[in-house]
């Protein structure tokens, strides 16, 4: 019997010549913290007990529901994954450094720990008031539809944006990242402050949208030609994509 001796081994005590594939410590280490996560909201939820909560009354008819201090404060965990995974999109974008090029690893991670959490965010959010209620408000409303779009579209970014992560920064395709990601942050902000705005504390991105003609404690409309663009867009886009993994 042969003694393995230090050399033979990495730190981790997996042996040098069967090494574990790096995507895969990614993957583990992702569904550890999804998982420490989970269990934090289900601590939360489980805290509130029969005789906690909220009593809401809409119409005569008590509702429970959760404390929105859980919804507010796991609210912040998405929005700082998600605007760090900005930052380092952004520094990648204006760099070819070897400090960027360590960062652009971590942008694809903390984007799908991002979205995870945004799941969570998202369900919590949904327990505060009754549909019927919260329904009733248009700033209610609106922060609703907002967070839905920013939950899908950087559940989009995520998948996307790790299946082509080797290509997003190389030539003129960093720009179009860029741009993206931009647009991103910006329904992250203007979510939060929907949020701020519908528990009385309302920021100054609140005042700003007033300065572009969006009153937030009015109905936002999308124009039916408007819908029509969007589906004619993800058509468009559908068809590139097809047309492309002809060529390939």
């Amino acid at each position: 019997m042969t003694r393995q001796t230090p050399t033979q081994t990495g730190i981790s005590g997996i042996p040098k010549d069967n090494p574990m594939i790096p995507a895969q410590q990614r993957i583990r280490r992702i569904a550890f913290t999804a998982t420490i996560l989970g269990l934090l909201g289900a601590g939360a939820a489980l805290a509130h007990g029969a005789d906690a909560g909220v009593q809401v009354e809409v119409v005569g008819a008590p509702s429970w529901s959760l404390s929105p201090v859980y919804h507010i404060l796991v609210a912040h965990f998405p929005v700082a994954l998600w605007m760090a995974a900005y930052l380092f999109i952004l520094i990648r974008s204006l760099s070819d450094s070897q400090f960027a090029v360590r960062l652009q690893k971590a942008i694809w991670p903390l984007a799908a720990l991002g979205t995870l959490a945004g799941f969570v965010t998202y369900g919590l959010g949904l327990t505060i008031y009754p549909w019927s209620a919260i329904t009733e408000s248009p700033l209610g409303r609106n922060h609703i539809m907002l967070a839905t779009w920013t939950l899908s579209y950087w559940t989009v970014m995520s998948v996307l944006g790790y299946r082509f992560r080797r290509h997003l920064f190389d030539g003129a395709q960093r720009w179009i990242t860029l741009v993206l990601a931009t647009i991103g942050a910006m329904v992250i902000t203007i979510t939060g402050t929907l949020g701020g705005s519908l528990g009385g504390t309302p920021s100054l991105v609140t005042k700003s949208l007033s300065w572009i003609g969006w009153d937030v404690y009015m109905t936002y409309y999308l124009p039916t030609w408007m819908l029509v663009a969007y589906g004619a867009g993800a058509l468009l886009l559908i068809a590139i994509g097809i047309v492309g993994s002809r060529r390939v």
